[in-house]
């Protein structure tokens, strides 16, 4: 029997060894094992087919669940009935009811269905954290027509859910107003919880690089991230003479090839490169190695790079009206924030920086450590 009572976690999203998606999940689960008396294990939620198995990571227990569903995001929640039994007899199996206290469920669908399964089945406390501002997943759906047709009923079924849940958390101010943009949204308790940074993986080397200015961007080629906008930003710095420069982009996805192809097109190769992701443990080199982080994204919740590489002492440009405008010291706003899919205002606030050449100081509010400590005060833990 544990010594201390079971916190839960379950989530679609949670790094191995080799795949680095959900870290800042995995951050935050070592950080409550770390800061509270309670025995954290993980649920992995993954899809019918998967091969994945049970693992251990840095300690933490990974438990793999297979989530009976129809692909492609059609009738989400179809199987909730089998998935709900299927759920208890798998917390019962692995003796995970054994002093279980917190669930604490991470992005909406599937896991808000199974934390208020296992809410009807033992006397437990629950947990939701958003991460998107399409907090509901209304997007998700591929194909157009079936999406409409399922999007009103998927919100009813979804909000009353969430309404069911103890405490709900959104990764920014802007996630919980989207939330209460819904009408039937009516939750018992709610928590704003910014990803906080790790920093004994995230802090500032004692010299920043000199020769060329070089400015990165870590974000999936998604059209949402607007990588474009960035190249197009660059380039019209490069004409204007400045040629000390440079744009370091990392990640993969969909709109990369029309990127590589646009560099190409207009000779921009000697200032633009594309490099492979890496580790998350290796990415605060990368962060150390630049002058200015930028990320152009306009749907944005709240962005983990952003404060990565902040906590590196690193100046980084967002786009206004998202969720890390809202964690900016006030008196950078104007310097820090550029309009969303504008490159003549990404350009303005990247020449800004380039002319500083500064260092941007943390603010040690947003370290892990504290953003947690605050969490646990919440009176969800107060058991």
């Amino acid at each position: 029997m544990s010594v201390f009572r079971k916190y839960l976690i379950l989530t679609p999203y949670f790094p191995t060894e080799n795949n680095h998606v959900g870290s800042y999940i995995y951050d935050q689960a070592k950080a409550v094992e770390k800061l509270s008396k309670f025995d954290v294990e993980v649920i992995k939620l993954v899809g019918p087919f998967s091969k994945e198995e049970d693992y251990f990571l840095d300690g933490l227990k990974v438990h793999i669940f297979k989530v009976i569903d129809i692909p492609f995001f059609i009738l989400p929640g179809f199987f909730n009935t089998l998935n709900s039994n299927r759920i208890c007899s798998f917390i019962s199996e692995r003796f995970l009811s054994i002093d279980l206290a917190i669930v604490h469920a991470h992005v909406c669908y599937p896991s808000v269905f199974l934390a208020n399964a296992l809410s009807s089945r033992y006397d437990i406390k629950t947990i939701i954290q958003h991460h998107g501002i399409d907090a509901l997943q209304l997007l998700n759906g591929r194909f157009p027509i079936i999406t409409k047709i399922q999007n009103s009923i998927l919100r009813r079924v979804f909000i009353k859910q969430l309404n069911n849940i103890d405490l709900n958390v959104s990764v920014s101010k802007l996630v919980e107003k989207k939330l209460h943009s819904y009408e039937e949204y009516s939750p018992i308790s709610e928590y704003v919880l910014y990803n906080g940074v790790d920093k004994e993986k995230f802090y500032p080397f004692k010299e920043k690089p000199s020769e060329t200015y070089s400015i990165g961007c870590v974000a999936n080629f998604w059209p949402i991230k607007d990588h474009i906008n960035l190249i197009k930003a660059v380039e019209s710095i490069i004409a204007d003479g400045v040629e000390d420069i440079s744009l370091r982009l990392i990640g993969k996805g969909e709109t990369l090839e029309k990127c590589v192809n646009y560099v190409r097109k207009n000779n921009l190769g000697r200032y633009v490169s594309f490099e492979k992701e890496r580790a998350h443990t290796k990415l605060n080199q990368f962060y150390n190695e630049l002058n200015l982080l930028v990320l152009p994204s306009y749907y944005e919740a709240l962005g983990c790079v952003l404060l990565e590489a902040w906590a590196t002492n690193t100046p980084v440009i967002s786009i206004d009206n998202q969720g890390f405008s809202e964690i900016l010291p006030e008196n950078e706003l104007e310097n820090l924030l550029a309009s969303k899919q504008d490159s003549q205002s990404l350009k303005e606030k990247i020449m800004g920086e380039y002319e500083k050449k500064r260092v941007l100081v943390f603010d040690e509010r947003y370290y892990i450590t504290n953003t947690i400590s605050e969490f646990l005060k919440q009176p969800i833990f107060n058991l």
